[in-house]
């Protein structure tokens, strides 16, 4: 695994979705059989696909419906939708659906019912989860049967991204409690917050499924889940923790790693550390394979830039840092910092450098910390760790409570790089600076039409971001799904939803 993921880095990032391989040719799997799924928690899914909002239920709402357009290893392709086309502004698109396509009473997918389905979904007063994704579609023009338009309130080329969490079920059903989808499999038999059951649709557009029947269940503790899993009575559970899949690789069961533009890397307040030299030092000190080894079990991929190496948006002129403690040292002599402490720790002036490193209190979280910080005291820079739970650690480092924090943020696969985090206007904003030019950038990058101005804006910023050590960069993180032995053709996407179920089976 550690070897796939480094030789990963040159070939880009984002082609890491989690597959199961077949051995069988195309259409020769074999056919029958139950998937048994288990999501953790309380509080199970909807039977109307687009009410869904966790990774493990937008999963089964794509068993039960089908999108208009879907993103596959870098590249969109249509499932509902055959074609689609931006007007010259960037303000519309004209969608060309696909004549084959058919609901699971047989009636052809049109029009009509995907402007009920976006309706409904971003109803005045009762917004389903997802609406925020079509919040800029301020038109919805029908021309015939299978072409539409919608029209946009501001340039946003990744807006097709958000389509592939749209689910289209048909308008006479729209309101009802299971909406009539166009999906491989139908809900038969559902137990809020307890199971449901899905039956394959014979005659599905696409094909017919391999296997008969899936099954979920909500199981609230997720040892539980786990020790299920090895009793065999449920075959794929959904976000392992790093610390199980290994031992449950070593059992035999299938460790499904998925990436997104999910990263990991140092935060620092730039108020409060505000010397970019500093930055620096504390960027060299830190050796990213120590911490992606040791506290994230190797599941991780280097990060360089904002961008994701290898994609269009890669930056791959500029010089990322790398692990060099002794050029940390030296900056820091530079800075006039001379080791005078009993404790290694530098000072300037007859103050020690000592840098608040607050955490969340559990887990990787906080052993990647506490690894850093080892890290840091090593070249001479104290850090002061204080633990806090989730929902007050988030809090303090949002409002600028801290010198240093270890965070974590995610994005969609496109574009492939994680920039909004940077903005401004972001209420995730942990930088604590305002920029404008750095708002600019950004900007140009997320609401031009022409990819060759997105990347050479792209590029830029991390040109800026790098130069003046914003943040340490760390790694991408993967998260991982585990699966029985015995499952094939199981497909992952970059966000960890299962898709094309019509195509996952059981070894006989």
């Amino acid at each position: 695994m550690r070897t796939l993921c480094r030789l990963l880095t040159s070939i880009g990032l984002l082609a890491l979705l989690a597959t199961v391989s077949t051995g069988f040719a195309q259409g020769e799997a074999p056919s029958g059989g139950t998937l048994n799924l288990a999501f953790a928690g309380s509080t199970g899914g909807n039977t109307d696909p687009n009410r869904n909002n966790t990774i493990g239920y937008l999963s089964v709402s794509r068993m039960m419906t089908d999108v208009l357009v879907e993103w596959h290893e870098g590249e969109f392709y249509g499932e509902l939708a055959e074609s689609w086309e931006f007007s010259d502004d960037g303000l519309s698109i004209t969608f060309r659906l696909n004549g084959d396509a058919t609901f699971h009473d047989g009636s052809p997918v049109t029009s009509e019912d995907v402007r009920a389905t976006f309706e409904r979904i971003t109803r005045e007063g009762d917004p389903l989860p997802q609406a925020s994704l079509i919040a800029s579609v301020t038109g919805f023009d029908v021309h015939d049967d299978h072409t539409f338009t919608l029209h946009l309130s501001n340039v946003n080329p990744d807006f097709v991204m958000g389509l592939g969490r749209i689910f289209i079920v048909s308008a006479a059903t729209v309101e009802d409690p299971t909406p009539v989808g166009t999906g491989p499999f139908r809900v038969v038999d559902h137990v809020p917050d307890q199971r449901m059951l899905l039956e394959r649709v014979d005659d599905y557009w696409q094909g017919t499924p391999n296997l008969e029947r899936v099954t979920v269940r909500d199981i609230p503790d997720l040892d539980t889940i786990v020790l299920e899993l090895e009793a065999g009575t449920v075959d794929m559970i959904n976000f392992v923790p790093v610390r199980e899949v290994r031992r449950l690789e070593a059992l035999g069961f299938q460790a499904l790693p998925f990436v997104r533009v999910n990263t990991a890397r140092l935060a620092i307040n730039l108020s409060t550390v505000d010397d970019a030299r500093l930055r620096q030092a504390i960027c060299y000190a830190l050796d990213r394979e120590v911490v992606l080894d040791n506290a994230y079990a190797g599941f991780g991929i280097p990060q360089y830039t904002l961008a994701v190496q290898g994609t269009w948006a890669y930056n791959e002129d500029v010089t990322p840092y790398e692990y060099d403690p002794e050029r940390s040292r030296e900056i820091l002599a530079e800075l006039g910092y001379t080791t005078t402490n009993r404790d290694g720790i530098v000072q300037r002036d007859g103050e020690p450098l000592i840098l608040n490193f607050p955490s969340r209190g559990d887990g990787e979280w906080l052993l990647a910390t506490q690894i850093m910080q080892q890290m840091l005291a090593d070249v001479g820079i104290g850090t002061r760790i204080t633990t806090a739970d989730s929902a007050t650690y988030y809090s303090n480092v949002r409002t600028g409570n801290y010198d240093l924090a270890w965070w974590l943020s995610n994005a969609p696969p496109e574009p492939p790089i994680i920039a909004t985090n940077l903005h401004s206007e972001t209420f995730w904003t942990v930088t604590q600076r305002d920029d404008p030019e750095l708002d600019t950038l950004i900007d140009r990058g997320r609401y031009s039409i022409d990819q060759d101005v997105r990347a050479e804006a792209y590029r830029e910023l991390q040109r800026v971001h790098l130069e003046e050590a914003m943040e340490c960069l760390m790694f991408w993180v993967q998260q991982v799904h585990v699966a029985s032995p015995d499952f094939g053709g199981l497909y992952v996407m970059p966000d960890g939803i299962m898709t094309r179920s019509h195509t996952w089976y059981r070894e006989p």
